[in-house]
């Protein structure tokens, strides 16, 4: 699906939600129109994280990769700090 249908599609489904919500508050259902509203919240951040772009698991891998060698620098440099006789070696 492209991005151009994805939006259309949830801009008619939030126009179709809020639809309903209008004439749930004005017929007194007010549980329909707290569902309907639901509604328009799932669809809205449904499409934001469809929109995100998020690192595919290659990517993901190298970087915790590159996490996990910083970090073993890092407690090395930081057992230098507590022992400076350590650089010397």
């Amino acid at each position: 699906m492209n991005n151009q249908t994805r939006f259309k599609l949830t801009l008619f489904a939030a126009a179709f939600l809020a639809l309903v919500t209008l004439l749930a508050i004005g017929s007194k259902m007010e549980t329909v129109a707290t569902a309907a509203i639901a509604g328009i919240m799932t669809i809205l951040s449904a499409y934001i994280w469809s929109q995100t772009q998020r690192p595919s698991h290659h990517e993901y891998a190298s970087k915790r990769t590159q996490k996990s060698r910083s970090a073993k620098t890092d407690r090395t440099a930081r057992s230098a700090r507590r022992n400076p006789a350590a650089l010397e070696k």
